[in-house]
């Protein structure tokens, strides 16, 4: 596949917003390129980098998925076709069914001196990206990088046909941006509309999507932080992470993984007590919209969490709610790498003298772990000749009235 030629032009969609328009032809498909676009307010459009960096960010995903070669027909930054190369290495380790591909590009001269000391991160209004900015405000003087930016995307969790959606989104976090003294710099993409869309996007290839985000503004950047999913005791191979994301970085535009020295729960007490994330706060990705539906996994984990801290009926955003429906929780299927928040919790909630909730969790980590047995089964059989249509109906069995 080859990056051919990048322009900056006009958006179509608004006249006050400018994209970054790249041309992506594929071995596979030839005469059928793509357009990938990335979309910010004109007031940031001397901002826009004409190198080819988030470009080789953005697209050695999907090379790697489809093994194909990369070329691109820019400059690259040394420093980061020397980290992509270690980037490949990491996932050929953690994912064998990926290809190690070539990456093809001119190598770009040093960065410029006195480029922008900007510190920018990414907020989604969750308690991992509020915690990145709110433990900046209350340290005493450890982290010394104040965050100037909170950068939002439009087309990753919100679908670009849900524009609606997304206005509601930004003015909410237009507001927490303001409440936190921060720059909100919202950016749009047509990237998960693209054949990128192939990748693995919770295992792969998110954090690459984030960082090309950042990348496509580098000139105004010296670093980016990406707010940790998952704590340094408990990581696993994710889209995300503190081996793969440094290596997203450039000479002149650092990419860091914030936070992971923390639990989730640890993040919850902080966020807790700011009273602009009560207002805001939005984890849900199920719903796909700018609400929290109040009925998956990931909210009821999050309401779980604030009622023990005493939060929950000051959140906002979770339609009203002062208490926690512990039968849902029991009927919560936990997917292994959960089970670790969920024990912290639980451990939590007997200090509290929460026992019935402490209860509660150990009836839905029980039936995970049996629901977890079952579905190896069905795994097994999917991969057998005569089985393998038993696999799917075995599934919806057993996670039939759980809530994931």
């Amino acid at each position: 596949m080859e990056l051919t030629g990048i322009r900056i032009e006009p958006s179509p969609r608004a006249p006050d917003r400018v994209r970054l328009v790249g041309t992506v032809a594929y071995d596979d498909r030839p005469g059928a390129p793509e357009e990938y676009w990335f979309e910010v307010a004109d007031t940031h459009a001397a901002s826009l980098t004409q190198s080819a960096n988030p470009w080789l960010v953005a697209l050695i995903p999907l090379a790697v998925t489809l093994g194909e070669p990369l070329r691109l027909a820019l400059p690259v930054d040394r420093t980061l076709l020397d980290n992509v190369h270690a980037l490949q290495e990491v996932w050929r380790c953690w994912y064998p069914r990926l290809s190690v591909v070539d990456v093809e590009a001119p190598v770009a001269g040093p960065a410029s001196p006195g480029a922008s000391a900007r510190t920018a991160a990414f907020f989604s209004g969750g308690v991992d990206s509020f915690f990145t900015v709110l433990r900046r405000d209350q340290s005493t003087g450890f982290l010394r990088d104040r965050i100037d930016d909170l950068l939002c995307v439009w087309g990753f969790d919100v679908p670009l046909d849900n524009g609606g959606a997304f206005t509601r989104i930004h003015d909410r976090l237009q507001g927490a941006a303001d409440g936190l003294g921060r720059t909100l710099v919202d950016v749009a993409t047509n990237l998960r509309i693209t054949r990128w869309r192939e990748t693995d996007w919770a295992h792969v290839s998110h954090g690459c999507a984030l960082a090309a985000v950042a990348l496509c503004l580098e000139p105004r950047y010296r670093q980016v932080l990406i707010a940790a999913s998952d704590d340094y005791g408990h990581l696993h191979p994710w889209g995300t992470h503190a081996l793969t994301d440094p290596l997203l970085s450039t000479s002149h535009t650092a990419v860091r993984h914030d936070g992971a020295g923390f639990t989730r729960l640890m993040k919850t007490e902080i966020v807790a007590g700011s009273d602009v994330a009560m207002r805001t706060l939005r984890v849900c990705w199920k719903s796909r919209s700018d609400e929290n539906c109040g009925r998956c996994e990931k909210c009821y984990r999050t309401m779980l969490s604030l009622e023990l801290y005493g939060a929950l009926s000051r959140c906002a955003t979770f339609g009203g709610a002062t208490r926690v429906d512990l039968r849902a929780i029991s009927r919560l299927y936990l997917e292994h790498e959960l089970w670790h928040d969920y024990r912290e919790i639980q451990a939590f909630a007997r200090r509290r003298g929460q026992g019935v909730a402490a209860a509660a969790i150990e009836r839905s980590l029980r039936r995970s772990a049996r629901i977890a047995r079952g579905l190896a089964v069905a795994g097994f059989l999917r991969g057998k000749r005569v089985c393998w249509r038993m696999a799917k109906p075995l599934e919806r069995l057993l996670l039939a009235r759980s809530i994931t």
